[in-house]
Parts: structure tokens; sequence; C-alpha cells
């Protein structure tokens, strides 16, 4: 079983293309975007910025995250559309999921600054209760973005754990909190 980690910034094509592989591969899509949008449907547009909403976002991840590991298992292809913007994220994922006996795929989809402006401001346009995004916060998150490297993109090796964690497990439990210690 593949886990495919749909990497990018907001208006890369991500759900797209996530939308594209659970078809084609007859995968089980996890966007923590429809989550959030389903069960905080009364947030006004900006209301995801709220330091609740990121907590929020943390804890379905790693509900996701749970989930799609436990499909993998059981034979279901899985796509997690997260955006993935770390590294350590990508890397945490990776280890798990191998370590699992899950085949973990890095799918990258870049975009270009003015085409990314282009497609978040007609998605806004385009449908009410999407998230509103500044030009100062796409500009923020191009440069918080980390670019997987040729390694990640081949399924190379994955990096060491960053301390003061033992594992990859507990880095990612530590990063989604409501995910538990998967694999030692």
């Amino acid at each position: 079983m593949t886990l495919y980690l749909v990497v990018g910034l907001p208006g890369a094509g991500k759900t797209t293309r996530a939308r594209e592989l659970e078809v084609a591969v007859g995968a089980l899509r996890l966007t923590p975007d429809d989550w959030l949008r389903a069960v905080f449907a009364d947030d006004d547009p900006e209301g995801w910025r709220a330091a609740e909403r990121v907590a929020h976002r943390d804890r379905i991840e790693g509900k996701l995250v749970e989930v799609g590991l436990r499909a993998a298992e059981r034979g279901l292809d899985v796509v997690l559309d997260f955006g993935l913007w770390g590294r350590d994220e990508r890397s945490a994922l990776r280890w798990i999921a191998a370590a699992r006996g899950i085949h973990p795929e890095v799918v990258y989809l870049p975009v270009e600054p003015a085409e990314q402006r282009r497609r978040v401001a007609a998605r806004y346009d385009a449908g009410p209760g999407e998230f509103l995004m500044t030009d100062a916060e796409l500009v923020q998150w191009q440069e918080q973005f980390e670019v997987p490297d040729a390694v990640e993109l081949a399924g190379g090796a994955v990096p060491p754990v960053p301390p003061p964690h033992a594992t990859w497990s507990d880095w990612a439990s530590a990063r989604w909190p409501s995910l538990p210690p998967q694999v030692g």
C-alpha cells in the first residue's frame, strides 16, 4: 500500500491532485480543510486564523494520520492532502509509514507566486467559506515552506530525528497531539 503525501502551498493544486489520485488508484483521500469547513461551518473566512482553530487543525490532522495508517494497513492506498510544509513533518510520516510496511510517496506541487495569487483569489471569489489569504501571508508562507529535495522525492533515506525526540513517532505525536505514538 502507498501513503501519498501531497505537498505544496495554498493554490498549488493539492486537493485537485489528491482527488485525481483518489480516483486513479482507489485511495482514501484525507483532507483536513474538508473537516474544518464541516465542523466549523459558522466561522467567517478569517476564523481559521484563531489560535483555537490552529490547535483544532493539528488535532484533526493527527486523527486523519491515524485513520490513514490504519486504512493502509488494511489494504487501501491513502492520500494525505495536508500541505506538509515542513521537512520534519514529511520525514516523520515517511518513517512511520515505512516502519509499518507502507510505501510513502511524496507528491510535490510547486506553484509560482503570481499563479498562486491568481488561484487563491479565484477560489475565494468562487466559493463561500473558502479561507481568505492575504498577499502578505502568501509571501510569508513561501519563505516558511521547505521545498522537498531530490532525496525526499526519490523516496531516499529519512534523516535522523531532531532532539529531544527518540523516534520520528515521538516527534509526530508532539507535532499532532491527537496522534498516539506509532512504532518504536
